[in-house]
Formats: C-alpha cells, sequence, structure tokens
C-alpha cells in the first residue's frame, strides 16, 4: 500500500515538473474556424519565433517552452487576404508576458477583448499599469491642458516653462513610482521591466546598477535581464564621474594619437563629420570656446566620422572651419572604433575629460560649453 501511494506521488510530482517545464496556451474564439489563423510572435533571445495555428471551431492551441519570461504577442487574422496595396489585413491580437504557464483565452469574437487567465505574469503587469495610470493621467491631463490653450496662451514662454515645471514633477512622480516598485518586487519579472522602462537619456547608471544588484539572481541571469545589465554598464562607461576610456587614432598625417596623451589637462572629445550641418553649425562655438581659453589648460581632440573615401572632405572642412586643434579618425564612419566605445549615436556629441582623466560633462553644446569651460577654469584659478 504504501509503495503504491509512493509510486502515485511520484508520478503526480512528475506530471506536476513536466507541466512546468514548458507553457500551454489554450484559446476560444467563438466559433470561428477556418480560414480564421491564431500567430504567437515571441521574441526568444534575440530572434523573432512565429508559431501559428488554424483555428477549429473557435479553438487553437499553442505550446512550446521559454528559458525565462518575456514579452509575446497573441494575434488573430480572420481571413486568409493577402497584403496588398489598399487592403487592409483584418488582424487582432494581445500583448502578453509569456512564462511557463497554463494559459487560457477567451473571447466572443476577437483576441483583442479577450479575457485572459492563468498568465500570473500578465496579471502583475495589469497591477502594475493599475499603480501607474493614475500619475499617467495626470500627464495626459497637461497635454490636454496645452492643446486646449489659444494660440497666443502656447506662445507664452513663461507659461510654457511654467508647464515644462509641471511635468517634469509628474516624471518624476512616474519614477520614483517604478523605482519603489523595483525595491518592493525584485523577485517579479515586471520588476525587471519597471527599471528597464527608467533607463532613458542621462539615466544614473551608477545608482541604477545598485537597484539592479538587488534583483533576484534568476532575473538577472535571464535574457532580458543580461540586456538590462549590459546597458547599465554600456551607459556607465561614459557617465560624469567614470574614468574616460583611452583609445588610439591617426591623425590628418597618420601620426597615432591616445586620448591620454592629453592628462593635465581639460579636454573636450569632439565627434563630428564633414557631412554633418550641425556639426559644421557647432564648429564656430566649439572654435571661440578654444580660441578663448586654449592658454587656460583647454584642448579639443576632434574625432572624424567620415569614411576613407570621403578623408579629402574631411580635410577640406577642418581647413574652411579653421579648426586649429589635433583631428584623428580611422576612417569608417559610423563603425569608428572610440565612437563605438563611447556609445556615439549621433553627432555633434562630445565628452568633457578633467586632468585626471575623468568625464566630467557630455553632450555640451553652444553656450552651454562655454559657460562650463568658463566655470571651471575660474574655479581652478581661485
Amino acid at each position: 500500500m504504501k509503495k503504491t501511494l509512493l509510486a502515485a506521488t511520484l508520478v503526480i510530482s512528475a506530471l506536476v515538473a513536466s507541466a512546468q517545464t514548458g507553457y500551454v496556451i489554450k484559446g476560444q474564439i467563438g466559433k470561428l474556424g477556418k480560414p480564421a489563423k491564431a500567430f504567437l510572435l515571441i521574441k526568444l533571445e534575440g530572434a523573432e519565433k512565429l508559431d501559428s495555428a488554424v483555428l477549429v471551431n473557435g479553438a487553437f492551441t499553442f505550446k512550446g517552452s521559454v528559458p525565462s519570461p518575456m514579452e509575446a504577442t497573441l494575434r488573430l487574422k480572420h481571413d486568409n487576404s493577402i497584403d496588398t496595396p489598399g487592403r487592409r489585413i483584418k488582424i487582432d491580437g494581445m500583448a502578453i508576458i509569456l512564462g511557463n504557464e497554463n494559459i487560457t483565452i477567451t473571447g466572443k469574437d476577437s483576441i483583442r477583448t479577450a479575457a485572459i487567465k492563468g498568465s500570473t505574469l500578465t496579471d502583475e503587469s495589469k497591477r502594475v499599469d493599475a499603480l501607474l495610470r493614475p500619475i499617467y493621467e495626470k500627464l495626459q491631463a497637461l497635454n490636454k491642458e496645452y492643446a486646449d490653450q489659444p494660440e497666443a496662451k502656447k506662445q507664452d514662454k513663461t507659461y510654457v516653462l511654467e508647464l515644462e515645471k509641471r511635468a517634469k514633477v509628474i516624471e518624476q512622480e512616474i519614477f520614483d513610482a517604478k523605482i519603489n516598485y523595483v525595491k518592493q518586487n525584485p523577485s517579479k519579472y515586471m520588476a525587471l521591466m519597471a527599471l528597464n522602462s527608467t533607463l532613458g537619456p542621462g539615466f544614473d547608471a551608477i545608482e541604477m546598477e545598485k537597484i539592479f544588484a538587488n534583483i533576484s539572481p534568476e532575473l538577472k541571469n535571464s535574457f532580458f535581464g543580461k540586456q538590462v545589465a549590459e546597458r547599465i554598464a554600456h551607459f556607465k562607461k561614459t557617465q560624469e564621474g567614470v574614468d574616460a576610456q583611452d583609445f588610439t587614432q591617426p591623425d590628418v598625417d597618420g601620426k597615432m594619437v591616445k586620448l591620454s596623451d592629453y592628462r593635465s589637462k581639460y579636454v573636450l572629445i569632439d565627434f563630428w563629420a564633414s557631412w554633418c550641418a550641425p556639426c559644421r553649425r557647432e564648429n564656430p562655438n566649439v572654435l571661440k570656446v578654444y580660441e578663448q581659453y586654449k592658454s587656460k589648460g583647454f584642448e579639443v581632440l576632434g574625432v572624424s566620422l567620415d569614411k576613407a573615401a570621403d578623408k579629402a572632405k574631411w580635410l577640406k572642412a577642418i581647413a574652411d572651419d579653421k579648426l586649429t586643434w589635433k583631428q584623428v579618425g580611422d576612417l569608417k564612419g559610423w563603425e569608428n572604433a572610440a565612437a563605438a566605445m563611447y556609445d556615439v549615436k549621433a553627432i555633434p556629441m562630445n565628452f568633457l575629460i578633467d586632468p585626471t582623466g575623468k568625464i566630467i560633462a557630455k553632450d555640451l553644446r553652444g553656450p552651454a560649453l562655454e559657460a562650463k569651460i568658463k566655470e571651471i577654469l575660474e574655479k581652478k584659478s581661485k
């Protein structure tokens, strides 16, 4: 008797374990049949995986497994029409957070309006949405307030500035709510998604690294977790306060120049190109600041994103814009090794390095560059 009970227990345990190794999605959308077809799109470790199933009397099933939770999309194509100009295919769908769970989806005639059960991950996503919705509604109300104003009011700089200040307060409230959720739910997949959503332009990589450190090991080791970690680490390399990465590139005569050659001075690494109109417009401002402060320990190192075929244009731009500081470039365009190192996605872009080799500012343009250099060198002279 005991042996039989033990054997039965082992069988049940094995079945439970088996069920937990994969997902099963069972759908029932009315009584739809051919040619209606359901699709499951998963972005699996950087690659898209598409599965499909024909509806039989409204029913369809998807089975598989994912190594860790991830975003997925369920879509329903109602007919067999092909994508042709002027013909819009009827496709509806829903986004889900897919884990290795048993999920049921039930709807009258659409996936978009269907009810979903069994997906604890999607349920958590909805909970977070509900948490943030009241704050986002404040932002929407602010946008509506602006849209409802007469044109003269929209041109009122004082009003616009006041509106921007109010918007920043709300944006900070959204940020704080997300970070609080992350800190309180370190083992939930949505915490990883919430943290990732805060990694916008200019985020504090050092602080985000500390928060990420408290995420559960399982999530940190997931594909998405590794992506978030990589994003934080990559951004941290060019954050203010960190050591600037050294690089070596040839100048216009082929002589190799190192960034570390500029130690003991304030140096602006200026990424630009001869074909970049905004760069060319900014050059006179950089030249003005350089001429004004070069005798006080300020230097500029230009890094070109021109290609080898355009070297003559690069040299002409240097001469035409009267750029007298050192210019380097490996002439690989956007594949420039230094630009990749500094995660340069748009130009003009610059980084200000102090005499010890630390990044102290970046993306300084127009009056901001002059103001920063003036502030630094005047403080230094006191």
